[in-house]
């Protein structure tokens, strides 16, 4: 039987169910759970995608 934080980490980030059970038994953090695990990868996925892409040849540009 499935993980329930494994389904929904797969349904969220659109991977399958495998690369979903192996993230977060790779990413886990000693003393957490599966599920704060879980949350957190979401977390960062959703904050990543929500920043644009910066083109690595351009200078980062400081307003003063």
């Amino acid at each position: 039987m499935a993980d329930v934080d494994a389904v929904r980490l797969s349904s969220e980030l659109g991977i399958d169910l495998a690369q979903a059970t192996l993230r977060l038994r790779r990413e886990g953090i000693p003393g957490e759970t599966k599920h704060q695990t879980c949350l957190r990868i979401i977390a960062r996925e959703a904050h990543q995608r929500r920043q644009p892409p910066r083109p690595s040849h351009e200078p980062i540009r400081r307003y003063r």
